[in-house]
């Protein structure tokens, strides 16, 4: 994959804890109010007897910087680690974690990590580039699998979490701070407006009604950390469901008119998305074959 579609150089990448709440951080890069688009975010949260981290990040060296800012506020053990999905840049890092440290994946995130690990690592290494640590990475997956929703108790913090469906991966896993009502997502929401869905495995119909569930499940009051970027709103969601419904709909209507690839691709720039910096390697490269192909 050629360097200009790299969403963000990983040898460059800070990262830097941000509280949202007593006891809860996101981890974020430290350019990540200058872009629409950053390294993977992260984050933790502290409970009486205990931390549980959210994402370890693309290699061992990101991770040692998600457990230095636990460090910075607590010396409590980090008791359990969820990743959101088997994409590289969210569970690399598991082995830097301590060995007590209890690693939670959806049943399908497991199941890809022990089967496929060396494949996604071809294909972080050529999104992300060689030479950056994720050679040295080694496959660490579950303790603990989900195929619906679980709790854990902190000592006075609740950390719920949930698998509402299929956004980009069949282990999407939604992890909510129950007395902050603060939610990480993980790549179910790449980042605020203008970022969009990236249909790294397709499936747009699908995804398209858990963007819908996750609205429903949210209020007004929510703070969603995503995948990249900034802090979201509630309301931020709604930007993903337009695009993602828009571009269902233009992909119906190209195939019942029966036009071609060329004419098909055309109907589809959606060019009012554009402002994304991602627009041109992910709507036009990813989610727009993505979606034409489909059945």
């Amino acid at each position: 994959m050629q360097q200009k579609n790299r969403p963000f150089e990983l040898a460059d990448v800070q990262m830097h804890a941000r509280q949202l709440a007593d006891g809860v951080y996101a981890v974020m890069a430290s350019d990540v109010d200058d872009t629409d688009h950053t390294a993977t975010n992260a984050g933790f949260i502290v409970g009486d007897s205990g931390v549980l981290v959210v994402e370890s990040l693309s290699n061992g060296r990101l991770a040692s910087q998600v457990i230095g800012e636990v460090r910075k506020v607590t010396a409590l053990p980090i008791r359990f680690l969820v990743n959101t999905s088997f994409h590289g840049d969210h569970c690399f890092g598991n082995f830097a974690f301590p060995s007590q440290t209890v690693i939670i994946h959806h049943e399908a995130t497991k199941r890809v990590i022990d089967e496929r690990f060396e494949q996604d690592r071809t294909f972080m290494i050529g999104l992300l580039g060689a030479g950056v640590g994720i050679e040295e990475v080694v496959a660490r997956s579950a303790d603990l699998t989900l195929s619906g929703s679980c709790s854990v108790d902190l000592g006075g913090k609740h950390v719920d979490i949930e698998h509402i469906g299929y956004a980009q991966t069949d282990g999407d896993l939604v992890v909510r701070v129950r007395e902050d009502n603060i939610v990480f997502v993980g790549n179910m929401l790449q980042g605020p407006p203008p970022a969009f869905p990236w249909l790294l495995e397709g499936r747009a119909e699908e995804a398209l009604v858990t963007y819908r569930r996750l609205y429903e499940i949210l209020d007004d009051d929510t703070v969603i950390v995503p995948g990249h970027g900034r802090t979201m709103r509630r309301a931020d969601v709604l930007y993903s469901i337009t695009y993602l419904d828009r571009l269902t709909s233009g992909a119906r209507e190209a195939r019942d008119k029966g036009l071609s690839a060329a004419q098909a691709r055309e109907a589809l720039a959606m060019k009012e998305f554009s402002d994304y910096s991602m627009y041109e390697f992910i709507h036009l490269q990813v989610n727009i074959p993505a979606v034409l192909e489909a059945e």
